[in-house]
């Protein structure tokens, strides 16, 4: 039993680093992702929608009147149609870097 825990915390950990490397990938394009899960929640259920900003966010680009201050949104343009699931993400990412390289 204590073998399959060993298992499941390496299989956690390269999970992380993988989508860390992923992170860092998007974020060397100049793109921006946004993930969701999808019912019944589990292994193979996150999706993606890639994306770039057309105008950043402002930050603190005005005053509320309660007295905190607020950031625009910015704008976004999508570049995904629909949302891609892991691998599909990974394939999408490959080509982009590809062409816009």
């Amino acid at each position: 039993m204590g073998n399959s825990i060993s298992k499941i915390q390496i299989t956690t950990v390269m999970a992380g680093r993988h989508m860390t490397r992923m992170l860092e990938w998007i974020d060397k394009l100049g793109l921006i992702v946004v993930q969701s899960e999808i019912k019944p929640f589990g292994p193979g259920t996150r999706r993606y929608m890639v994306g770039r900003h057309v105008e950043e966010p402002i930050h603190n680009a005005y005053q509320l009147p309660s007295g905190k201050w607020a950031s625009t949104h910015g704008v976004q343009e999508w570049l995904t149609p629909e949302p891609l699931h892991g691998p599909a993400l990974e394939k999408w990412l490959t080509e982009y870097a590809k062409k816009n390289s």
